[in-house]
């Protein structure tokens, strides 16, 4: 299994064992290198290595899934970490001593982690420990990585995959006129767990949720917000369910 933001990469590498334990964290990593996401995927791919990450992102954003989800693979050096995490090697674009990402790597790597949050159901948070949902290759091991770019900017990270995901409270607007979209549709959820609100929008309240992946009528709309015909609630559809 992968994400559908990415590509398989040409060479996958062979350095990976089965997962025993449930995908509760992400581990972002950076690449001692400015290469595409291909370059880096074939690196992996020499068995000596013994080297691998379920995801890279290239140079210019880029994503390859270069070790299936349900496989742990080699990246942390510890597999206490790599069993519950879902590892991403980001390619740098300055080199040393910040090891900086690019806004193309920032914003493919943002939308991926938003993605493995949605179908994990994680929240992402750091505290500097090894227990947190966002996790560091330094934790583990006596190593740089991820370097002082992303470490500096992990609480910037975690803010934009949440608003990414829609999970921060947004401050009452004025409300809009409703669209006149009368006309019902079904709509099947796309994730794991999507939240039911009394209303339409982050400030109402979660009533319930949708953990099944099957298929709702929705009989009104308002912005990216559909009303369930059940009556129980309203979901939020961009980039959680798909139209059928």
């Amino acid at each position: 299994m992968k994400s559908e933001l990415s590509k398989y990469a040409t060479n996958m590498s062979p350095s990976k064992t089965k997962r025993t334990e449930k995908v509760t964290k992400i581990t972002i990593h950076h690449t001692a290198c400015i290469a595409s996401a291909q370059s880096i995927a074939n690196a992996f791919a020499i068995p000596r290595r013994c080297a691998s990450a379920n995801y890279i992102i290239g140079k210019d954003g880029e994503i390859l899934c270069d070790v299936d989800e349900e496989y742990r693979a080699w990246t942390s050096g510890n597999a206490w970490n790599d069993q519950r995490a879902i590892t991403i090697e980001v390619s740098n674009c300055s080199g040393k001593p910040n090891w900086e990402i690019s806004e193309k790597c920032m914003k493919a790597l943002v939308e991926l982690c938003a993605d493995i949050c949605r179908r994990y159901c994680i929240v992402p948070y750091y505290d500097g420990t090894k227990n947190a949902s966002m996790t560091f290759h330094c934790m583990f091991q006596a190593t740089e990585c991820p370097g002082p770019y992303i470490k500096k900017n992990i609480k910037n990270i975690i803010t934009m995959i949440n608003n990414e995901l829609c999970l921060q409270q947004k401050p009452v607007e004025t409300p809009k006129p409703k669209e006149d979209n009368t006309s019902s549709f079904l709509v099947k959820v796309t994730c794991n767990c999507l939240n039911i609100r009394a209303g339409a929008g982050t400030n109402h309240k979660i009533v319930g949720s949708i953990t099944d992946k099957g298929t709702y009528t929705i009989v009104e709309t308002n912005g990216n917000w559909g009303k369930l015909k059940s009556g129980k609630g309203w979901i939020y559809l961009k980039g959680y369910t798909k139209r059928v």
